[in-house]
């Protein structure tokens, strides 16, 4: 607690010194790298609910954490008053890893590499106080789940893999001089089969959809440059 106070007073500091365009209206591209929190829904699988996932998976706890590399591009050509633009936001990198804890000590993977890019739209209303909201879709290059069972004797059966998949996200950020924080909420759903037996991870909802939902919330500190 102590260091994240003193990281706070040392940006509110630097706010009279902190430099960008901002009497000429236009705003600065931005280049960030953030990580956080990435935590899992009790909706996950396409569970209905947290006692749904408790009951089919054992699930006890879920936690998780991501890491991202982007910039925001901001499109100063199209002049909607002063601090005030459209943008394009796009993470060149995101990875992401997901655990859930499950009953008798096992525990259950999931992992994503992937991008992201889509609209963004920024106000700054003061030199090094920004607020930028946003829409992408997500390709995610590789996703995997992977099963520890303590049972299992065949190491091919815990491995679910897809590839190049879409996703979707929605977001805020708040950049405060060069600190970043952000808020995003993830939807979509994969194909993870896995390539021994041939089956696709299960949509507890549907159990005729080879497709499973895979929602979350992302809660990240970043710098941004």
């Amino acid at each position: 607690m102590k260091k994240i106070t003193i990281l706070l007073l040392a940006v509110f500091i630097s706010l009279s010194v902190f430099s960008q365009d901002f009497e000429s209206s236009d705003l600065k591209n931005r280049f960030y790298l953030r990580g956080g929190l990435s935590t899992p829904t009790w909706t996950y699988y396409g569970a209905t609910n947290m006692n749904m996932l408790k009951d089919t998976i054992g699930a006890e706890s879920k936690i998780g954490a991501n890491f991202e590399i982007g910039s925001i591009f901001m499109l100063n050509g199209i002049d909607l008053g002063s601090g005030v633009r459209f943008g394009i936001n796009i993470d060149y990198l995101s990875f992401k890893a997901q655990v859930f804890r499950l009953q008798g000590g096992d525990n259950l993977y999931n992992f994503f590499v992937g991008s992201k890019v889509g609209p963004s739209f920024t106000y700054q209303p003061a030199r090094a106080l920004a607020f930028d909201i946003y829409a992408k879709i997500n390709p995610v290059w590789v996703g995997a789940i992977y099963n520890n069972l303590q049972n299992l004797s065949n190491n091919d059966l815990k491995y679910y893999l897809g590839y190049v998949q879409m996703m979707y996200s929605f977001g805020i950020n708040v950049r405060v001089s060069v600190l970043m924080i952000g808020f995003e909420y993830e939807i979509g759903a994969m194909k993870v089969k896995n390539n021994y037996s041939g089956n696709y991870w299960p949509n507890l909802s549907d159990p005729n959809s080879d497709k499973t939902p895979m929602p979350g919330f992302n809660l990240t500190l970043g710098l941004n440059f």
